[in-house]
């Protein structure tokens, strides 16, 4: 199982909204070399597809294309974790937990 965290600390919420950096150890891991650039991730019992862009320099990656709807959605804000589960490597989908205020909300 692997996981990764973003901690959206982020000042203008309109930016995170727009998208989420993926860090570079788990994208080099488990994204380069992947046949598709959308992954799943489930939140409360519904799947989001999310496209991934890929960084060449620095093989970072970015949820893009869908992550606005998820994050809208939601209702994420500054100062939310959101920890994402790799549940299945094939289809690279994760399970998103997200905490507020030290509290997990449903996953």
């Amino acid at each position: 199982m692997m996981l990764f965290y973003v901690v959206l600390i982020i000042v203008n919420m309109y930016v995170c909204n727009l998208m989420q950096r993926v860090p570079s150890k788990f994208a080099r891991k488990y994204l380069v070399g992947v046949n598709h650039d959308c992954i799943m991730m489930q939140f409360r019992n519904i799947v989001w597809p999310v496209t991934v862009v890929l960084t060449k320099s620095d093989l970072s990656g970015t949820l893009s294309a869908g992550w606005p709807m998820f994050s809208r959605a939601n209702k994420l804000r500054a100062g939310d974790v959101c920890i994402f589960e790799l549940v299945n490597r094939e289809d690279i989908t994760l399970d998103v937990h997200v905490f507020r205020d030290h509290i997990e909300v449903m996953h």
